[in-house]
């Protein structure tokens, strides 16, 4: 199951130019290093679930050393290409027992177990997108905490 949506792209409003910085100011490119991929991976949890990659978090701890740098290059070429893997787009989705009776389909919500490298790239890229919006002073204090960064991009 694919956890993309597709967009109608044809007629996407143009936004308003609120950037008032130098252009060197701009946020044009996210460059992902391997300090950032390392942390990442050094920090999972090890009792989260694995995505249709079947990459668990705990092997990925594990070996993070080992694969920080060719994962640092496979983000940076998705973010290069704009484009990811096919598995970061498939989720393994399991229905999760909330109460009631186990009989009950309606007692269960639906869980969407993704890709732990996909989660790791977008906390990256997130990251480096709420460092620039500070940086910048581009958002407001009360208006970053009940906005997610995608939000903000989108906004």
């Amino acid at each position: 199951m694919s956890v993309f949506t597709a967009e109608d792209t044809t007629s996407i409003p143009q936004p308003a130019q609120i950037f008032e910085k130098l252009d060197s100011d701009r946020l044009l490119n996210v460059e992902i290093t391997v300090e950032d991929v390392k942390a990442r991976l050094a920090s999972l949890r090890e009792d989260k679930s694995s995505g249709a990659d079947d990459l668990s978090p705990r092997l990925l701890k594990r070996i993070s050393e080992e694969i920080a740098y060719p994962v640092t290059v496979l983000f940076n070429q998705s973010m290069d290409e704009g484009a990811v893997p096919q598995d970061w787009k498939t989720a393994n989705v399991t229905p999760i027992f909330k109460k009631g009776s186990r009989s009950q389909p309606e007692n269960y919500r639906p869980v969407s177990l993704t890709s732990q490298l996909s989660k790791v790239m977008e906390s990256v890229v997130r990251d480096a997108i709420t460092r620039h919006l500070d940086r910048h002073h581009l958002i407001n204090k009360g208006f970053s905490t009940w906005l997610s960064p995608w939000q903000i991009m989108h906004y």
